[in-house]
């Protein structure tokens, strides 16, 4: 860790954010700028400019941005401030939440005025955002301030969004220095390397450092340990607690393992559809342990039905539901599963209420092939599926965390079917703290 703070905290950067009256680099022009220089982990310096664009600001961007004719009337024009943006900005690391419009516009006022274009390295905190958090559906800086719970009061002004974005990029710096970034150019190419919601160990990593990270996790999650050429050797979901922990410790000094992966989920319910995939790849060995062990961990109270008496499905053949919605692992955005098929392919992850339309939509067609006998079933372990039908019916019956429903509510009774899902969403809340705590 100390080897990545030294890569970065050499580094400077200069955050800013361009208020304009529009798109087009040819006829719109800067009326705001907001710039806040970072060094060694600090904001060391910030400046501000309201620019007379000298044309006039349409009505939108006025309500837009909150900056009106009269505001800019008199101000400075950008020729005059030219000169004293590109000394702040110097050779430090330009950083916008969405530097590919920041950074031509500027560029196009620069080449407007015969000056030499920037030369500058630079970041985007919303693309920072897209690979880091990628089940993320939206990424603006008002969504992540809140989550984040970073201070912006005055959207679309540019030295608050500016500050905004300083703040942003300052905890990306910090997940980067807790993830063991160790090359400079992972900072502008994360992919694959330093999602929120994951961990990656290799054998001879510190066991004890494994341990520790598993007791510092609160969200369910699904664990996979893989050996040579990448084969399935153990995989559980689970909800961090001490029998599960003891479990996958005891699997990791026995097995041959080369690679451990920790990955976030949110419910539990979640991670036991997701982890289908992999249970279906385990060894026929080990499976029989694993269902063993969920029954007697999760569903103690509950009898684990006779191999001959299992039927795929046949604990939710009463009519109890046709869907099913909970809470995804990222605030304010859920999933929706019909019953029959659970499974990825087969689900929406939405927000609501932007995504109302999106969700009826979903329901109509999905429920238009149930009943047509035309949605596709997903494979499952007839004792496996056992345990989770009975464990959503558990969950049901305590009232905890899902709003099953059968598809006529929706269909028929509209109304009635979106005051039961905001009920159901007022009483759930989201009750992982992610992003905040990621892994």
């Amino acid at each position: 860790m100390n080897e990545s703070l030294e890569l970065i905290k050499n580094l400077d950067f200069c955050v800013f954010d361009l208020e304009t009256t529009g798109g087009n680099h040819k006829n719109d022009k800067i009326i705001e700028i907001g710039l806040v220089k970072i060094s060694n982990f600090k904001v060391i310096d910030q400046k501000n400019f309201l620019i007379e664009p000298e044309i006039r600001i349409p009505d939108f961007i006025q309500k837009l941005t909150s900056i009106s004719q009269e505001d800019v009337k008199g101000k400075p024009i950008i020729e005059d401030l030219i000169e004293e943006i590109v000394e702040f900005m110097g050779d430090s690391i330009l950083v916008a939440h969405n530097t590919s419009f920041d950074v031509p516009f500027f560029n196009s006022v620069l080449k407007r005025l015969d000056k030499p274009l920037l030369k500058n390295k630079s970041l985007c905190t919303n693309l920072m955002t897209k690979y880091l958090i990628p089940n993320l559906m939206n990424s603006n800086l008002n969504y992540m301030s809140k989550i984040f719970g970073i201070k912006h009061r005055k959207a679309h002004r540019a030295l608050d969004d500016a500050l905004a974005t300083a703040e942003l990029l300052l905890i990306y710096l910090n997940i980067y220095i807790d993830k063991g970034i160790n090359k400079i150019n992972h900072l502008y190419y994360p992919r694959g390397r330093y999602e929120l919601d994951r961990a990656n160990y290799k054998a001879g990593d510190d066991l004890s450092k494994i341990k520790e990270k598993f007791n510092n996790l609160h969200t369910p999650h699904i664990v996979t340990i893989k050996g040579e050429n990448g084969i399935i050797l153990f995989a559980l979901p689970c909800q961090n607690t001490e029998n599960e922990k003891e479990l996958l410790f005891q699997k990791l000094e026995t097995l041959p393992w080369k690679t451990l992966t920790i990955k976030l989920i949110g419910p539990y319910l979640e991670a036991l559809i997701n982890y289908n995939n992999l249970f279906n790849k385990i060894d026929s060995s080990e499976k029989g342990e694993i269902i063993r062990f969920l029954w007697k961990e999760h569903l103690p109270e509950e009898k684990a039905p006779l191999k001959d008496d299992i039927r795929a499905g046949h604990i939710l053949e009463n009519g109890s539901g046709d869907f099913l919605i909970t809470n995804h692992i990222v605030p304010e955005q859920y999933i929706i599963y019909p019953i029959n098929s659970l499974n990825q392919k087969s689900e929406l992850i939405f927000r609501y209420p932007g995504h109302k339309k999106k969700l009826q939509q979903y329901i109509n067609s999905k429920a238009s092939k149930l009943s047509s006998n035309k949605l596709k079933k997903a494979h499952f372990n007839p004792q496996y599926k056992a345990f989770i039908d009975t464990y959503l019916m558990d969950t049901k019956r305590r009232n905890k965390g899902i709003f099953l429903f059968k598809k006529s509510l929706p269909l028929k009774h509209t109304e009635k079917f979106y005051e039961e899902l905001e009920i159901f969403l007022a009483n759930n809340p989201n009750a992982h703290n992610f992003p905040k705590d990621y892994i």
